[in-house]
């Protein structure tokens, strides 16, 4: 979880990113560098190659639209469907997994280390173009241009200049790739740089596949002076030649981290928690002020039979009743948590509900001011977990106040509806 949390405090400090005609090359798990690998974790920094020709295009439609019985059977199966979604109420609702994903920030970190991406300049060997901003557009146009189409070479920044954004830095990257129309991959791995000791801007690594050097050159962008060289036998660092530059961008790793230590995830995590009622709003609804009791038809109508694909006749046009496909064995409870006499209410069905049914208690709202310190007091109240109503769930069951309990009697859904005077007047005879 430690490393989850670092991955996402690396994207928060690292802002949005909008990638083109650049690459985030990886860390690889087994670099010497572990230090780097192992403080970002999933490292966001995955070897994603981005070219123009890669660049996003608009989504394919589907091929065909479903067909009138399709339509129809999939509206049928909808309705039918609720009776299943209900119970399943206990695996898939938003306020649960909040209270989960609350739980999980506490949790250790685990053990599991990250998946490791290919390469994206290919599983062979490589050769490694290293570059700054300090050597000028012109130079890194003409590097772009001479390279063009020749596989397994990339060229690699160690990062953004001071000051720049990363979607700035990274239109910028992606401009170069524009103007020269050039189809070589630009990288940014600062973990490239720290691996063969790049200190000086150009340089020229031929790397094996597990990304040890083969032979490097510092001051040159020549590929070739260093093919030459190892065909000549000479390999490892062939040492400095011409006028090298300094590298104007700083180390990203070092950026991330320092960004990261100046991160407060304890404030993080509570405005988090902070915002999620606002967002979780439920569906609220009135107070009964008299006991009422209706009965709801859950029927649906199916327009046409519903075939399979052999055309055999899967339903038959007509009325169908959820309740004959499946028995409902839920008790719904519906309150408004803030009052008191709901909860005691909920309390109550809950300790009378009987053998072979499960009871699912539902808030129809928690006022952000409120909030979780109202939704965990509920929970301890009733001694079960407490959901948030859905607005359709409300409408399909007829749930019109609070507070209402739903069953169901052979063929129908009973929803019960209890007034605070009643309630009262048992509770204190």
């Amino acid at each position: 979880m430690v490393k989850t949390l670092r991955v996402s405090a690396l994207a928060a400090a690292l802002a949005g990113l909008s990638l083109g005609g650049v690459v985030f090359a990886s860390d690889n798990p087994a670099s010497e560098n572990s230090q780097g690998a192992n403080a970002l974790g999933a490292n966001p920094l995955g070897a994603n190659v981005y070219k123009p020709s890669d660049l996003p295009a608009t989504l394919l439609e589907q091929a065909s639209d479903l067909s009138r019985q399709g339509r129809a059977g999939a509206q049928a199966l909808t309705d039918r469907g609720e009776l299943e979604w209900v119970q399943g109420l206990s695996r898939n609702t938003v306020v649960q997994a909040a209270q989960a994903q609350r739980e999980a920030l506490d949790l250790p970190a685990r053990d599991t280390a990250p998946a490791e991406r290919p390469h994206p300049l290919g599983e062979g060997f490589r050769t490694l173009i290293f570059v700054s901003r300090s050597l000028g557009e012109a130079a890194l146009e003409d590097i772009l241009r001479r390279y063009d189409g020749q596989p397994g070479v990339g060229v690699v920044f160690r990062g953004i200049p001071d000051g720049v954004r990363m979607v700035d830095a990274m239109t910028r990257m992606h401009r170069l790739t524009q103007a020269t129309e050039s189809q070589v991959p630009v990288l940014l791995d600062p973990l490239a740089f720290r691996r063969h000791g790049i200190q000086l801007v150009p340089a020229v690594v031929i790397e094996r596949p597990d990304e040890s050097a083969v032979a490097k050159v510092v001051g040159i962008d020549a590929v070739t002076y260093v093919e030459e060289a190892l065909q000549q036998g000479r390999a490892g660092d062939l040492g400095t030649l011409g006028s090298p530059s300094d590298i104007l961008e700083p180390d990203l790793m070092e950026v991330a981290k320092a960004r990261i230590e100046g991160l407060d995830f304890a404030v993080m995590k509570q405005r988090a928690l902070d915002r999620f009622w606002h967002v979780h709003t439920g569906h609220a609804l009135p107070t009964a002020t008299e006991n009422a009791t209706r009965q709801v038809d859950p029927s649906v109508v199916i327009p046409q039979d519903i075939l399979d694909a052999e055309g055999k006749v899967v339903a038959q046009a007509g009325r169908i009743n959820p309740l004959h496909v499946r028995p409902f064995d839920q008790k719904l409870v519906v309150i408004d948590p803030t009052q008191p006499w709901q909860v005691a209410l909920a309390q109550r069905e809950q300790a009378e509900h009987g053998r072979g049914l499960t009871v699912t208690v539902m808030a129809t709202q928690i006022p952000p001011e409120a909030g979780w310190p109202l939704f965990e007091r509920t929970q301890q109240a009733i001694d079960a977990p407490l959901y948030l109503l859905p607005g359709d769930l409300a409408r399909r069951f007829q749930i019109q106040k609070t507070p209402s309990v739903v069953t169901a009697e052979g063929e129908v859904f009973v929803v019960r509806e209890f007034a605070r005077a009643e309630e009262e007047g048992n509770a204190h005879p």
